[in-house]
């Protein structure tokens, strides 16, 4: 960890404050893709990386899920297999920079089933949506090994690594003392597992990170 972000660190032992995940508004039972003529009703595999990344994320509780539960399980595996299958710079780009503005799973499920990035541009476009937000090639090709580097733009991170489960705030707001934290399920010699990561920003830039098991 570097000193500025040890320094960040000492400031969230002083004082932090913790931001969850907004309420999730009622969802439809079936997701409609742009092809009226075709839908998407996802089967819930409780073994899976993604199944227990999404339950961890929702806070889901084991064992029983109600009808609805069930359904916002469905739609975020869906969703997070969908995010997977993006394999280029500029369709990473293109997603993650719109993603915080879509208001749902299944709204961002939609967008992504448009196919081509031609049909997301218009899509974007035809909602007033459109973003500007250029990176150097350096921190472009740090963005397509989903990696990070000292410096990188919050934007940049959220590309990389989508958007974190918690944000904390330290100290005064105008030196931009920012923690963000994801939780996510990993593989390793005894099974999936938890780890926690933290990124550490100063002045909406990144000046450092840490990795530890849960």
């Amino acid at each position: 960890m570097t000193q500025a972000a040890a320094r960040i660190l000492s400031a969230f032992v002083v004082l932090i404050f913790l931001t969850g995940p907004s309420a999730c508004s009622l969802l439809d039972r079936r997701i409609q893709s742009v092809n009226s003529n075709s839908s998407y009703q996802p089967v819930y595999n409780p073994k899976t990386k993604y199944a227990l990344e999404a339950k961890e994320e929702l806070g889901l509780p084991n064992g029983y899920l109600s009808s609805y539960d069930q359904q916002r399980l469905n739609e975020r595996i869906y969703l997070k297999e969908l995010e997977n299958q993006l394999d280029t710079r500029s369709e990473k780009a293109q997603y993650y920079q719109l993603r915080s503005s879509l208001g749902s799973d299944r709204e961002r499920i939609q967008f992504l089933l448009l196919g081509s990035r031609e049909a997301k541009a218009r899509w974007i476009t035809m909602r007033g949506l459109n973003r500007q937000d250029s990176h150097s090639d350096e921190i472009a090709k740090v963005i397509e090994s989903n990696d990070l580097a000292l410096g990188m733009s919050e934007s940049a991170v959220r590309e990389s690594w989508g958007d974190p489960d918690v944000i904390e705030v330290a100290g005064n707001t105008v030196y931009g003392y920012e923690r963000w934290r994801y939780k996510r399920i990993v593989s390793g010699n005894d099974g999936y597992q938890q780890e926690l990561r933290s990124v550490y920003f100063e002045g909406g830039r990144v000046v450092g990170w840490e990795t530890e098991d849960m």
